[in-house]
């Protein structure tokens, strides 16, 4: 292989390929990036076997070919390169890449060794990548952390026809964000760890084509192909815990609610059960925090005004899911529907409609 590629873009494909590659280097080749030189193109591609990362570059080819490089050592090479253009050649197992002031040879692995990589030849759906990166980073926050609860650690993309929705659930508190579009049905559970590489690949375009594929979902934007391993699984309904109905209303001033449970919460320590009491009256919520922890008792009360005019009601929350769900809205106000004392509460925001937030209270 011998080549002549702008260093810039060289730079940017190793950068984007090489965060699908194995940090872990237990199988030696998938550490590595596949370089392909043809028709005036270089396609690199890396892949751990449950992510992968496939982007093309146009470049002079003077000679075709193929050759692996370690991914990491590739990464810290092309970004510290200087100059407009380099040129790459492959020879005795050896990759040589030249720059302005500079020749570097890194080691190579055979090719063929490299895991053969089938892309899919039609992408039928077609999404608007702002909008599902808003809406992956909406609602990944509420994805459980518990193995033992496989199918609810990944983030839910379900069409709907005329709307794409995306979830997570850890079963304590839930997110759902909706995107008006329409799409061909389809209901996938993708791995929190592979919503990193996803976001890089919606930034390459103003769209993302998507493809379903054996247990693996494409993703085409640009240039780029990123693809991921699936959560096998039945996602549960979701729709059917989110309480609509709750009769007590109450709004509040976002940023004013959020400062609030951050001043309660000082009082506790990570490894303690974080319980904030919301006392609503009317025309105000205070917010009560007890640490029982160590050899003297501490307490958090914190007042602020909202919207609400009823009778005086109280509800334990885990502090830290209340600020999590609330962090996760832009919008000026947040509205709380509540039920009893025990039933799941709904967040939500005139300003932001898209989103919906449910969190189960404490029982303390």
């Amino acid at each position: 292989m011998r080549i002549r590629v702008s260093k810039l873009k060289a730079r940017d494909a190793v950068k984007l390929a090489s965060s699908a590659a194995d940090r872990r280097g237990t199988i030696p080749i998938l550490s590595n990036i596949l370089f392909e030189a043809e028709d005036n193109t270089l396609r690199l591609t890396a892949t751990n076997l449950e992510i992968g990362v496939s982007t093309v570059i146009d470049c002079e080819v003077e000679e075709g070919g193929k050759v692996t490089v370690n991914a990491n050592k590739a990464a810290k090479l092309f970004s510290s390169l200087t100059g407009d253009e380099i040129d790459i050649e492959t020879s005795d197992s050896k990759l040589t890449v030249k720059s302005a002031n500079s020749r570097f040879s890194l080691a190579t692995l055979p090719p063929d060794e490299f895991p053969e990589i089938e892309l899919p030849s039609s992408y039928p759906i077609t999404l608007p990548s702002e909008e599902i990166d808003r809406a992956i980073k909406k609602v990944s926050y509420a994805a459980s952390r518990d193995e033992a609860r496989y199918v609810l650690t990944g983030v839910l993309l379900r069409s709907l026809g005329d709307r794409l929705h995306a979830v997570a659930t850890d079963g304590h508190r839930l997110a759902l964000y909706e995107v008006l579009v329409p799409s061909e049905g389809f209901s996938a559970i993708i791995p929190k760890k592979s919503l990193s590489e996803l976001k890089k690949v919606l930034r390459e375009g103003e769209e993302v084509s998507v493809a379903e594929q054996g247990n693996k979902l494409y993703f085409n934007s640009g240039d780029t192909v990123m693809w991921t391993s699936l959560i096998e699984g039945e996602y549960p309904d979701y729709t059917a815990v989110i309480p609509e109905d709750n009769p007590i209303t109450m709004s509040a001033d976002r940023e004013e609610l959020l400062s609030a449970l951050k001043e309660v919460s000082i009082i506790f320590d990570k490894d303690e059960v974080m319980a904030v009491r919301f006392n609503l009256e009317d025309g105000r919520l205070t917010l009560q925090a007890r640490n029982v922890e160590g050899e003297s008792p501490e307490e958090a009360e914190v007042t602020i005004p909202v919207d609400y005019s009823g009778e005086s009601f109280s509800i334990n929350f885990n502090i830290i899911h209340m600020i999590e769900s609330i962090s996760s809205f832009d919008g000026e106000t947040i509205t709380m529907k509540f039920g009893e004392e025990l039933t799941p509460v709904l967040i939500a925001s005139e300003d932001e409609p898209q989103l919906k937030n449910v969190v189960m209270p404490m029982k303390v």
